[in-house]
């Protein structure tokens, strides 16, 4: 392959020279049926050869896609369009159906967290404005509220009572994301194996840099934490499997989430949590579903601040939680809409903070490990193999029977927003007593089993969200431009409460999504003038 190809020069074009803290620039490659991995690897190495590619397989289990890493490169801080037209141009050049920039993205805002002893440069509120509830000083005294919210204690008694594992013993809950810290709230932890996909070493320690310092070890606390000095997390008994996906939770990359998803289903989990959300990715969603057939229950926070439910939330075959409050009502702050399948306490949540002690928490990324964690105890009262066979008995997998109960068995207030969180609160002692045949006569639409219809129906629905059923463009390959597409949608949500003035930001579409984009309701929410080409081309 030619060193000063299209592809190669939009590679350089996109990328920098990588500074200290700067994630290294990674491509993934999706590689055909017909193609050889091997040899598409050989002529990426070529034609890249003066940026010094670092180039392997996502993972054992998905060897057929490949992962691109510029050591001494980063596409931090540069133009996401230019990164995107990259990808575009190494996908026609190599006949790849894919190529993806690993982009760290900022689609899931959190509250901002100070490195220890260093003061939050901005409050809570500053940004997005209108998202983050007031601090609630009666939760105080109250350290258990959402576990009592979520019914957790009544399951625990009931488990016990009928002489079934209590508290989760015995199921292996996986947690991409941070990684965790050496903390009071979690010094009894059931640990199993963990790792790090940013290093690819067994170490899935917190490193505590970012934007949220330990944010994986507060969502490990209200999943896990033994009765410690404070908090008890839903599912006590069960064992922990941290694993350090990423950097910080407001710069997520799809990449190291699809190989985290890889590593837990090969060494064992049973529940994977994610306490994340992003953009789409091809190789992300292969690992979402690889385990769902294995029958690993896969949850995603619905989303913080803006409002639609991001990704792998997003996907039908990932359980999306959005989030509640001590009142039993919505969490200001929770994504919603017809992708959130069920709720869960997320408005200041008490959880272990860094570097000692406790504090209340806000977002989803709470509401996903607590409902985590109630998956843990639904394993470990009916035996997962026990579940496994009833499923097949019912032609569905566990993942599927889990999701079908859980919203059956759903508490609703007397004021409730099915259409924004689903059918109710999480109420795990109501899960554990159902009959495992409750609401299988109810119509449900299971996800398409190819692949990229289900993919590009999460896409499609966005867009319909965003812009208006009209502007769903049925024309476009979805596939190739739902990261970009994605990305463009969920930096206008962002702009709605972000004003540009205060946060400027870059064009936001490359030429080549421009040229594709043929829906002229899609194109005008793009800013896509018919007439002109796109803002930074020539």
């Amino acid at each position: 392959m030619n060193p000063t190809s299209p592809g190669s020069a939009a590679v350089r074009a996109a990328t920098r020279p990588r500074d200290a803290g700067d994630l290294p620039a990674r491509y993934l490659l999706e590689t055909g049926p017909e193609q050889d991995p091997a040899t598409v690897e050989a002529a990426v190495a070529g034609m890249l050869a003066d940026l010094a590619p670092e180039i392997s397989r996502l993972s054992t289990l998905d060897p057929d896609v490949l992962v691109v890493e510029l050591p001494g490169r980063t596409l931090e801080g540069g133009d996401p369009a230019a990164a995107f037209t990259a990808g575009y141009l190494l996908a026609e050049e190599l006949g790849l159906p894919a190529a993806e920039p690993d982009l760290p993205t900022p689609y899931f805002p959190e509250e901002l967290v100070a490195e220890p002893g260093v003061p939050a440069a901005e409050s809570v509120q500053d940004f997005p404005p209108g998202c983050w509830a007031e601090h609630e000083p009666a939760l105080d005294g109250d350290p258990r509220w959402a576990l009592d919210r979520m019914r957790v204690p009544q399951a625990w008694a009931w488990s016990m009572v009928q002489g079934r594992p209590s508290h989760g013993a015995g199921v292996i809950v996986a947690q991409p994301d941070t990684g965790v810290t050496t903390h009071a709230e979690l010094a009894d932890v059931i640990r199993a194996a963990g790792f790090n996909t940013l290093t690819g070493k067994p170490d899935p320690t917190d490193v505590l840099s970012g934007g949220n310092p330990g944010h994986g070890t507060g969502t490990a606390s209200v999943l896990i934490s033994p009765e410690t000095p404070t908090i008890v997390g839903s599912a006590p008994h069960a064992q922990h499997m941290p694993i350090r996906a990423i950097e910080s939770v407001i710069r997520v990359t799809q990449g190291s989430v699809a190989q985290a998803i890889d590593w837990a289903v090969e060494h064992g989990a049973h529940v994977i949590t994610m306490s994340l959300g992003g953009i789409p990715s091809f190789a992300l969603h292969r690992a979402i579903r690889r385990a769902v057939a294995a029958d690993v229950i896969v949850l995603a926070a619905a989303g913080n601040c803006v409002r639609t439910v991001v990704w792998p939330a997003r996907y039908e075959e990932c359980l999306a939680v959005g989030g509640s409050n001590a009142a039993d009502g919505m969490w200001k702050g929770t994504c919603r809409g017809s992708a959130v399948d069920i709720a869960a306490p997320a408005q200041n949540v008490l959880r272990a903070s860094v570097p000692s002690g406790s504090s209340q928490g806000q977002g989803t990324s709470f509401a996903v490990a607590l409902t985590a964690g109630v998956a843990a105890l639904w394993l470990a009262h009916h035996g997962r193999a026990n579940l496994i066979g009833a499923a097949r008995a019912r032609g569905e997998t566990v993942p599927v029977m889990f999701r079908r109960l859980l919203q059956a068995t759903a508490r609703r207030p007397a004021t409730w927003w099915p259409r924004d969180l689903g059918p109710g609160i999480v109420d795990a002692a109501a899960l554990l007593a159902a009959n495992l045949d409750l609401a299988r006569e109810a119509e449900s639409v299971p996800p398409p089993a190819d692949a990229r219809e289900s993919a590009a129906v999460s896409i499609a629905s966005l867009v319909a969200e965003v812009v208006g059923a009209a502007a769903v463009d049925d024309a476009l390959d979805w596939h190739r431009y739902a990261p970009e597409l994605a990305t463009a949608l969920l930096e206008r949500r962002l702009r709605m409460t972000d004003p540009p003035a205060e946060h400027p930001r870059q064009p936001l579409y490359s030429e080549h999504l421009a040229a594709a984009v043929t829906n002229p309701a899609l194109r005008d929410a793009l800013g896509l003038d018919l007439e002109l080409k796109p803002a930074g081309v020539s």
